[in-house]
């Protein structure tokens, strides 16, 4: 009887750690996307940013100017697809996964911190774009 006692209390052990660490991995997993959810919807910014740049592109004649949006408008397609790239790189834990607890983890670290970096590509070349923006006006 003891002896089904002590099994029963490893067994339990064991799979209430694998609740844990599930439960870490979700939430690393909800953080990051959150800040994608917070950013995704930015796209839309960066396409109507880049087209309000190219209609300006047209009516300006100086080079120096020129060169300026055409940079602005690189920045904000090089943002967009970082995002892009983020996503379709993005392989979340699931139940079929062979890694182990901790490789997940680091590896939703370093996802958590890339998509920071997207994040911040993307609102400062938005900003950047309407700042120029501004100024041609």
């Amino acid at each position: 009887m003891k002896k089904i006692i002590i099994l029963l209390a490893g067994v339990s052990i064991i799979f209430s750690n694998c609740t844990s660490n599930d439960n870490i991995q979700q939430e690393l997993v909800r953080e990051i996307m959150v800040v994608h959810d917070e950013v995704m919807p930015k796209m839309d910014d960066i396409h109507q940013t880049q087209k309000q740049l190219r209609a300006e592109r047209t009516a300006v004649t100086d080079g120096t100017t020129q060169k300026q949006i055409d940079d602005h408008i690189l920045s904000l397609e090089q943002a967009g697809e970082s995002m892009m790239d983020w996503m379709a790189n993005l392989k979340l834990p699931s139940e079929k996964d062979t890694r182990t607890h901790e490789e997940i983890m680091a590896y939703l670290a370093k996802e958590k911190i890339e998509i920071q970096h997207v994040s911040d590509d993307m609102n400062g070349s938005i900003s950047a774009g309407k700042e120029l923006l501004e100024k041609l006006k």
